[in-house]
């Protein structure tokens, strides 16, 4: 008879509550037994096990309890996982491409398992062996700004803001400990907001954009539907437990003289207590509820919050409250401001509108039946089972089936770079005047994905005991880029040299070292690439030795930590010449020619810069060789004296 049994534990912060059930010839869900347990001190706080002995005691008790109201032996139990243990990382990824180009749906899923491998690393920096339950997109990004949806659009590149959620196997592990030292095996295995969500909004409802908040007395859990399925989980590290410790500290009671109070709350308008002074108090109602305001308006802020963040940033249609934490009064009138909702859009779920559950008696009657009773469900009713195994190459993989198990979690769960099966090519990522850039390589060939030896892709849905066969792709070649190319988006600068404009080449950096313009940029430099902004960089830019020259920026005499920009007016003047030529009324113009324009020049200003500046030599385009300036058909640097007749080139020449 004890195999008809399915033996349901809710381990909670406060109390344990245990059903025993069984299925019914009508296929309801029927609740034979039931027994509750209050923990006899704080051996959980937050939802989590502290004290792994004094936890075990009390699943022993509830387990006699039952056994002897049944007359069964209970050998195994169905459990929970606490919504505490849902451990969310929210990260951006940005995709770029070479060239502006339509977004396909392969693009975008590039970028969201990208942005999930991503979360997984950021996660396993801080603990290791992890489940991943699911994620869910929060916004998406084309070419920097937001958008709905980029497929089908244009743009260079793309963006995603993720949320994923993982669940760390150290939880799994505490709480096998616990059922195993009370003398229980473990039957199956959910997660508390799982839990709820399978009686509170099942999964008819979940093509509603729906909201699930279980309030308990240390956590509080939010899961989120839409579109047919469960999108997103969160947890608030607030419950009930704050109310009843504001009481407390008030009143100057014990925790659990507090919690009474707390629960008279809801039907009593005059309530007695004894402080720890042992002074008789007796108090309102209504004074009661003035102490507790300030922490339920902050616990429903929270909660509606987090319900906002894990649903894109906006209110769900409606929102369900379950757990002993929803009776606080003022709390749902409070949630329902911060969410902008009706009132009766905001409903606490309890047995009374459960539909598929019978139940013996009338007794334990509030929303703390609902995860209880969906921990009951799940482990009754083999479609709802959370983990499934299925095998990857020939290796067993398990799975956390929440978000319908798909290829992508298969293949992140058991290792393999889902780069590597689509074969795309290598991005080359590197920094470009602080910002992350990342160019595409060529084209890979695409591995090949089996599912029971048919044809999948990364999206296909898995169940129990499916067989992936993963044969990895080729990767393309790796770009090859220069700084000249990166050099090509920019404007050459234009300063006022001497009175006149005079176009240069950009600085160009390399992990903070100068650079050739024909170098290739390797993954992770960082790159510079601007104009000048020291008289020191101009001087090496115009090949300018300052000992040789006096260098005025607006007026003031300049060294070369003096900063220059697209406003500053400069002038130089080569020491010798004004030392050699002082101004005089007598022959004091030179006339050369460069590139073939006549250019006439005070003797004062003889030098080759001053008549670069005067032709005004432009500097278009990318970087193509070398810059040659002749006097003559010598090289020539920028200080070079002319005189009458000297010709002045200037070309680039290719580089050999």
């Amino acid at each position: 008879m004890a195999k008809e049994y399915t033996f349901a534990l809710d381990i909670g912060t406060r109390t344990v509550i245990g059903l025993l059930c069984r299925l019914a010839d009508s296929g309801e869900v029927a609740v034979e037994h039931y027994h509750v347990e209050w923990h006899p001190q704080r051996a959980m706080l937050d939802g989590q096990i502290h004290d792994v002995e004094q936890v075990s005691a009390v699943i022993r008790r509830i387990k006699e309890a039952l056994e002897e109201k049944a007359g069964v032996s209970l050998k195994t139990a169905a459990i929970a996982a606490a919504g505490r243990a849902l451990t969310t990382q929210r990260v951006k990824e940005r995709l770029e491409f070479a060239a502006p180009q339509e977004v396909e749906f392969d693009d975008v899923q590039r970028l969201e398992l990208k942005a999930l491998a991503s979360a997984r690393e950021e996660m396993e920096r801080k603990t290791t062996s992890l489940h991943c339950v699911g994620f869910s997109p929060v916004s998406y990004f084309l070419d920097n700004l937001p958008i709905a949806n980029p497929r089908g659009q244009r743009g260079s590149s793309i963006g995603v803001e993720i949320i994923a959620t993982f669940l760390p196997r150290v939880v799994v592990d505490g709480l096998y400990s616990s059922l195993a030292k009370a003398g229980l095996a473990v039957d199956s295995m959910t997660l508390e907001p799982i839990a709820a969500m399978a009686v509170a909004i099942p999964p008819p409802l979940r093509l509603l954009n729906l909201a699930l908040a279980d309030v308990g007395a240390g956590t509080s859990d939010i899961a989120v539907s839409r579109d047919g399925t469960i999108i997103s989980y969160g947890m608030v590290d607030m419950a009930g437990d704050e109310v009843t410790e504001a009481i407390a500290q008030h009143y100057l009671l014990d925790f659990n003289s507090a919690e009474k109070v707390k629960i008279q709350l809801g039907n009593c308008e005059e309530i007695e207590f004894t402080d720890v002074l042992g002074n008789n108090l007796r108090e309102s109602r209504e004074a009661i509820l003035a102490v507790i305001e300030p922490v339920v308006d902050k616990l429903a802020k929270k909660l509606s919050e987090t319900i906002k963040q894990n649903n894109g940033g906006i209110s769900p249609a409606a929102l369900f409250c379950v757990g002993g934490g929803s009776l606080t009064p003022m709390l749902r009138e409070e949630i329902a401001r911060q969410l902008d909702l009706p009132l009766e859009r905001v409903g606490i779920r309890t047995r009374e509108h459960l539909e598929g559950v019978l139940f013996p008696s009338n007794e334990f009657t509030g929303p703390d039946i609902i995860t209880p009773l969906g921990i009951a469900m799940t482990a009754i009713r083999p479609r709802e089972e959370n983990y499934i195994r299925i095998w990857l190459n020939d290796q067993g993989v398990t799975l956390f089936n929440v978000q319908k198990a798909t290829v992508s979690q298969a293949l992140m769960q058991g290792g393999i770079d889902i780069s590597s099966v689509a074969g795309s090519g290598s991005v080359l990522a590197f920094e470009l005047n602080g910002n992350t850039r990342e160019i595409a390589g060529a084209p890979g060939q695409a591995g090949k994905i089996l599912v029971n030896d048919i044809a999948a892709t990364l999206d296909t849905p898995l169940i129990a005991g499916d067989r992936v066969d993963v044969i990895p792709g080729k990767p393309g070649a790796a770009p090859e880029v220069t700084n000249s190319q990166l050099a090509a988006e920019f404007q050459s600068p234009r300063l006022l040299i001497n009175s006149s404009w005079l176009e240069l080449p950009l600085v160009m950096k390399i992990n903070n070292l100068p650079c050739q313009p024909d170098t290739l940029i390797r993954p992770g430099d960082k790159v510079e690439i601007r104009p000048p902004a020291s008289v020191g960089e101009l001087a090496t830019l115009m090949d300018l030795d300052l000992r040789q020259v006096t260098v005025t920026v607006d007026g003031t005499e300049a060294d070369s930590n003096t900063p220059v920009d697209s406003k500053s007016a400069v002038n130089i003047t080569a020491k010798h010449a004004q030392q050699e030529h002082p101004a005089t009324p007598v022959d004091d113009e030179i006339h050369v020619t460069v590139n073939g324009t006549p250019v006439t020049l005070q003797k004062d200003r003889s030098i080759l810069a001053y008549a670069l500046a005067k032709a005004d030599i432009k500097h278009t385009g990318a970087v193509r060789g070398n810059l040659v300036i002749t006097v003559n058909g010598i090289e020539a640097e920028y200080t070079a004296l002319l005189n009458t007749g000297d010709r002045v080139e200037v070309f680039w020449a290719p580089k050999e």
